[in-house]
């Protein structure tokens, strides 16, 4: 059994296929062909951190997988990770176990995987400008990831730790080699852009109605209890939404639940899965003046995905 840590997968596990197994991944889901149950989240209330458990059985690519996942958004205070992760890989063959791998760089690279897909099928293909609101480690992967399925001419950011989100500028700029340009408020981010990402642990709306022009897609990834929602209910009400799971979506998503509550959305609003529109059963975006909005909640079925990519590495080395 082999234990790998976070530069392990990095060095081992290029992006582009991560993209492209998270793809069929989806597909496969929307198509019914895995096990995928429902996270278990248990509340580490004391501490205001969530442990979260995630299971998943990806058949035809031959992969097990179970993450644990913890999130604490107070770590930053202590200038600890507000997300830690561990994945395990099972042979479902014989039940053997492959690896044990910290996920930090995996969940990153999945997560970013998946806004990057909903991009290719969703934004116009002329959107150039990317607006990320949020600067944590997440938000660096969403930008690699975007920048491999769509050309980007400058990326707006913003975060309410200045120092975090000019920090993320200088790096993320010189690694990618695209113009980043850091502002003064989340309005500021979000009126210019073309692709909006919403990256933050907030319980409360940083992303307004009034702040978005037709035509754009958001991805929206940080919210993943009914508690937490990062988008105006309005907003979302006003989009066409696709997301990675009705079932996990409507269990979790706070962005969906609440405006659901509101009566501003039923069940029905939800457009299609995006493994849906992947598979061709549903279209994606019909009018450059509509507004896309991808709810990802976070499926397992993107763990195993990355992890598919990661034992296939491993095996060749």
């Amino acid at each position: 059994m082999h234990l790998l840590t976070d530069e392990d997968v990095q060095k081992m596990v290029p992006l582009d296929e991560v993209i492209s197994s998270v793809e069929e991944a989806f597909k496969l889901y929307s198509l019914g062909q895995t096990v995928t149950p429902l996270r278990v989240r248990v509340e580490a209330r004391e501490y205001g951190g969530d442990i979260l458990l995630m299971p998943c059985y990806l058949g035809p690519m031959g992969v097990f997988a179970t993450k644990i996942v913890t999130v604490y958004p107070g770590n930053i205070s202590k200038g600890l990770p507000t997300i830690q992760a561990a994945v395990v890989s099972v042979n479902p063959e014989d039940g053997s176990i492959g690896f044990i791998a910290s996920a930090k760089a995996l969940t990153g690279m999945r997560t970013g995987a998946a806004s990057a897909i909903s991009v290719k099928y969703l934004a116009r293909s002329d959107a150039r400008v990317l607006g990320l609101l949020g600067c944590g480690y997440q938000a660096g992967w969403q930008l690699r990831a975007i920048s491999r399925v769509q050309k980007l001419s400058r990326v707006l950011v913003y975060d309410v730790d200045r120092l975090r989100m000019e920090r993320f500028a200088e790096e993320m700029g010189r690694e990618t080699g695209i113009p980043i340009k850091t502002v003064g408020n989340a309005e500021e981010a979000a009126s210019d852009s073309d692709i909006i990402v919403t990256a933050t642990t907030s319980r409360t709306p940083v992303l307004l109605n009034g702040w978005v022009k037709p035509g754009t897609h958001i991805a929206a990834i940080g919210a993943y209890t009914p508690e937490m929602a990062e988008l105006e209910p309005q907003l979302v009400a006003r989009s066409k939404i696709v997301v990675d799971s009705r079932e996990a979506a409507l269990n979790e998503a706070g962005d969906l639940i609440q405006p659901i509550k509101m009566g501003l959305l039923s069940p029905t609003s939800i457009h299609a899965e995006l493994g849906e529109i992947v598979a061709g059963i549903k279209e994606g975006r019909t009018s450059e003046d509509e507004i896309t909005l991808f709810k990802s909640v976070g499926l397992a079925i993107q763990d195993a995905a990355a992890v598919k990519v990661l034992a296939h590495h491993l095996s060749t080395r």
